[in-house]
């Protein structure tokens, strides 16, 4: 069987006819042969392309989904229940847009369904990579070359598996992708408060669907979520967030409060001088300046806590920073104090745990506190070794 001669390279629009060979790839990258015949690189039959220019060659398989998991999750515990908070990474390299159809979630060690999504369910879950990589109608499809991020958090009264592995349905196929473990709750570090006293909220967690959670970003060429599990801690009492005019920054109940450190550590970053922003109000928000990598943060404190764990605390009020790069903190110590600088639209801290000293070029990790009182209405539920998953009171005394 003589071999096929090869013709340039032809983009979709150009190709009207001719010869390919998917097992290569040659669909993909657009290489084209004049003639049948078969590929000069694997000795496969070459087939014949659609006559219409504008329809994409066939893909071989007929589903090419990739699915990967950056960050496989650990079981954290919080409100009583266990929740897995990870992100599953969708790519089709196949030529055609392929319906994404079902997702299944399961035990990989016993086969056991843990979750499964569908129609509107799995369509909220999706985030697309770049403009019109889906096309959302009666379901999803993602276009040929195209990815999209599929964001989950998986909520248990038993303890979470030990190793999960997904299914995704398209059509009449189906795609399972390779096992990940699961980390126990035991290798969460345990930390102390980072604030003192009671009424505060813990708004924008990692229970919630916020930006923080979906905040997908690419530094220094890795896209990563370092804002994972961080927590946008504010104060409210008497079911008000200020007491007094909206556009001053002290009229806040969380302003000023001292913020302090969850462990025995080392700063590695100590910054000051950026000034507060003018609180949010119904006539709109301006930062206080142009918001930069340098900026964003605002006024900021990083300790290394060891074993690669990095806490950052942001937004912090200028002037407050009582700690330089190099000092050696003691649990409880105080850093410095609430602000309302960097983007920060109202007084609170943003504090986050991650696996680098970069507040959004690092990739964002799990972690409990030893013990905090719960409160919701007359209740008041003491926890230990959680972290906080709902827009509750949440009281360090």
């Amino acid at each position: 069987m003589a071999l096929a001669a090869p013709a340039a390279a032809q983009t979709r629009a150009e190709a009207s006819r001719g010869y390919t060979c998917p097992p290569c790839g040659c669909a993909v990258n657009g290489r084209l042969f004049s003639s049948p015949g078969v590929c000069p690189v694997c000795g496969m039959t070459l087939i014949p392309v659609a006559a219409t220019s504008g329809e994409p060659a066939a893909d071989f398989p007929t589903v090419q989904l990739e699915m990967r998991t950056p960050l496989p999750p650990t079981a954290v515990p919080g409100a009583g229940r266990e929740h897995l908070i990870y992100e599953l990474h969708v790519r089709n390299f196949g030529n055609r847009p392929a319906p994404l159809s079902r997702l299944e979630v399961f035990d990989a060690n016993i086969g056991a369904t843990v979750a499964s999504f569908e129609k509107a369910d799995l369509e909220a879950l999706i985030s697309p990579v770049g403009q019109n990589a889906l096309t959302i109608g009666d379901g999803v499809m993602l276009d040929g070359g195209r990815s999209c991020v599929v964001f989950l958090r998986l909520t248990s009264d038993r303890a979470a598996p030990a190793k999960l592995q997904h299914r995704l349905h398209s059509g009449q196929d189906a795609t399972t992708g390779p096992m990940i473990d699961v980390a126990s709750q035991r290798t969460l570090r345990r930390l102390g408060p980072p604030l003192q006293g009671s009424d505060w909220v813990p708004t924008n967690n990692a229970g919630a669907d916020a930006h923080h959670r979906v905040g997908l970003v690419t530094i220094d060429g890795v896209a990563r979520i370092a804002r994972r599990y961080a927590i946008d801690w504010k104060r409210q009492r008497g079911g008000a967030w200020l007491d007094g005019d909206e556009a001053d920054v002290r009229a806040y109940h969380a302003y000023g409060q001292p913020v302090v450190a969850v462990a025995d550590a080392t700063v590695v970053v100590a910054t000051d001088g950026f000034p507060d922003n003018r609180p949010r109000t119904r006539g709109g928000f301006t930062p206080a300046l142009a918001l930069t990598l340098q900026s964003v943060g605002g006024n900021l404190v990083t300790l290394d806590l060891g074993d690669g764990l990095f806490a950052a605390y942001a937004h912090l009020q200028p002037g407050s920073v009582k700690v330089r790069v190099g000092d050696r903190v003691r649990r409880g110590q105080v850093l410095a104090a609430i602000g309302n600088s960097g983007d920060s639209r109202w007084p609170h801290l943003h504090f986050q745990v991650s696996d680098g000293p970069s507040l959004l070029g690092s990739e964002g990790l799990p972690y409990v506190f030893d013990a905090y009182s719960e409160v919701i209405g007359d209740r008041r539920d003491k926890r230990r070794n959680e972290m906080p998953m709902r827009d509750t009171r949440i009281d360090f005394t």
